[in-house]
């Protein structure tokens, strides 16, 4: 994976938690743990960045429509 998918991917991801935050799309239909798997696979350092926020909310914003 080049850098700039690698961006890309990140920027995904941030934008997904966001949409999540805002309730605009559920956690389940954003599709946002298999970005994070694939980005585990591609950048380790990245991923341990990404994981805290991401666990944070999950916690705080998991509601369902």
């Amino acid at each position: 994976m080049t850098e700039r998918e690698l961006i890309k991917l990140e920027a995904t991801i941030r934008n997904k938690m966001e949409e999540i935050k805002k309730q605009r799309v559920s956690l389940k239909d954003s599709g946002i743990g298999g970005l994070i798997n694939s980005l585990r696979k591609v950048d380790e350092a990245l991923y341990e960045k990404i994981m805290p926020e991401y666990k944070e909310m999950v916690a705080k914003y998991n509601i369902f429509k």
